[in-house]
């Protein structure tokens, strides 16, 4: 093999670990979008209020 021919392969599997890299750090974030939307829900299912309650209306008022 010639040594152009190294170094294309070289810069070929260079570019394909960058690649690499940008697609990881891509699925991190939609991971962490996706954990925030979860966290969200979360926090609303858990400040919902008791069961019975809100079921009827008031209307002596």
């Amino acid at each position: 093999m010639s040594t152009a021919g190294i170094a294309g392969t070289m810069i070929a599997m260079q570019s394909e670990q960058t690649r690499m890299g940008i697609q990881t750090a891509m699925v991190k974030q939609q991971l962490k979008a996706d954990q925030g939307v979860i966290d969200l829900l979360a926090s609303a299912a858990q400040s919902s209020p008791a069961p019975g309650t809100g079921l009827t209306v008031d209307k002596t008022v």
